[in-house]
């Protein structure tokens, strides 16, 4: 119990990433600082004032699932469920699902679903016809595709929820993870999001925008958040799934935790479709929400996973929203590494907490070389991971577009 509220513990651990595939080899990568950007190859990106991503490459869905389950599901499915295979192993928890499938609750987030089976259905109108299209486009590009998927695949019966809030969805996710625990209606959740993201479309959007960096020389030192030549974000992909566990299923199972969720906040800015609040209230209230959720002061926080997208408009405002949190915080944006996975990177970023909060060790972002004026004086933790002993509680928050912000609490389980 913390603050006299259920806790949701954090048992098992699933990624696809463009740095490594499973917690270890995504974890070792993190800490030794590996960048995941590279030349984009998902498509021919000629033509294109953006020609860098963070990609997948490491990852094969013919590793997880047969070549019919491949062929009938997007990019963003099949990452969903090769990351959930991975946590349900992680946490040794396929028995209770065998056993008791009707209490395993799945709640998988997404930003915007199959967009790359949408670039193919529409390649097939063009030039096939519109008799011929795929019996199945419409299964892969809806949102709730991952969720009804995994379901399918691995039996689960218990309550399901895709959510679909922009960049805000992995983070938002857990709240919702957390909230099933604390009613009860799970003793299991399967909890994530997934995006696959780096199709024609949406990388051409993100460059009318004038949202992304345009750095392609240096792919690797494109996205600099927090740094005087910030310019953008780089677009990346990617999945995180965690095991979500009351603490009567820890007992019972006798798992060992990585982390607890105990506390979550949610607001919006309504200001802008596009750029988030310039004063930072929003992402603010909802970090503020969250603590008051778990019981934890500000001071406590020893660590922050912030959204850290490289922007001018957002690095400045979350920054100052951070030090109001509290100045000496460790911060570490690790987009700069992973690139910025949409809908997935609040996903991400929880099990990197859990990992931090777990191991007592901070990962390391990149390309934070001289601070922007605009943004507040923190405890950057750069290039080299840091040694947190007394690293108990950490603070995950992100921003979506349309103005939507989340923020949970974990601490040491």
């Amino acid at each position: 119990m913390e603050n006299g509220r259920p806790a949701a513990y954090i048992t098992g651990v699933g990624i696809v990433s463009p740095i490594g595939v499973g917690r270890k080899a995504f974890w070792s990568s993190l800490l030794a600082n590996e960048s995941g950007v590279g030349p984009i190859t998902l498509f021919d990106p000629e033509g294109f004032e953006v020609k860098m991503a963070a990609e997948c490459t490491d990852f094969d869905p013919k590793d997880f699932m047969d070549r019919k389950v491949a062929q009938r599901t997007d990019r963003f499915v099949q990452m969903a469920l090769s990351s959930t295979k991975l946590a349900l192993q992680d946490a040794g928890a396929w028995g209770f699902l065998e056993e008791n499938p009707e209490r395993v609750g799945l709640l998988l987030g997404t930003g915007l679903g199959g967009v790359a089976s949408i670039d193919r259905t529409q390649w097939e109108m063009d030039n096939k016809g519109p008799n011929r299209v795929n019996p199945f486009a419409v299964t892969k590009i809806m949102p709730n595709a991952a969720a009804a998927h995994v379901n399918i695949q691995l039996g689960m019966k218990g309550p399901s929820v895709a959510s679909a809030l922009a960049c805000t969805s992995g983070t938002d996710i857990m709240g919702l993870g957390l909230d099933l625990i604390r009613r009860g209606d799970a003793d299991v959740v399967v909890c994530g999001a997934s995006e696959a993201v780096i199709s024609p479309v949406i990388v051409a959007g993100f460059i009318a925008m004038r949202a992304m960096s345009r750095n392609n020389a240096d792919p690797e030192g494109a996205c600099r958040p927090y740094d005087r030549d910030h310019a953008g974000f780089v677009i990346g992909e990617g999945s995180s799934v965690l095991i979500l566990e009351s603490a009567e299923s820890v007992e019972r199972r006798g798992a060992e935790p990585y982390a607890r969720i105990t506390g979550a906040g949610r607001t919006t800015d309504a200001y802008n479709i596009t750029d988030p609040d310039p004063e930072g209230r929003g992402i603010l209230r909802a970090m503020q929400l969250a603590l008051e959720d778990a019981g934890v002061e500000g001071e406590q926080v020893g660590f922050i996973s912030p959204h850290g997208t490289g922007t001018a408009a957002g690095d400045g405002p979350e920054s100052h929203a951070m030090r109001r949190i509290n100045p000496s915080t460790m911060v570490s944006a690790t987009k700069s590494t992973l690139g910025h996975s949409m809908g997935a990177t609040g996903a991400i970023e929880t099990a990197i907490c859990a990992l931090a909060v777990k191991e007592k060790k901070v990962p390391p972002m990149r390309n934070l070389e001289t601070l922007a004026e605009e943004c507040a004086e923190l405890d950057y933790v750069v290039d080299k991971p840091r040694e947190a002993p007394d690293l108990e509680v950490a603070l995950c928050a992100n921003l979506g577009v349309g103005g939507h912000n989340a923020a949970i609490v974990l601490e040491r389980a």
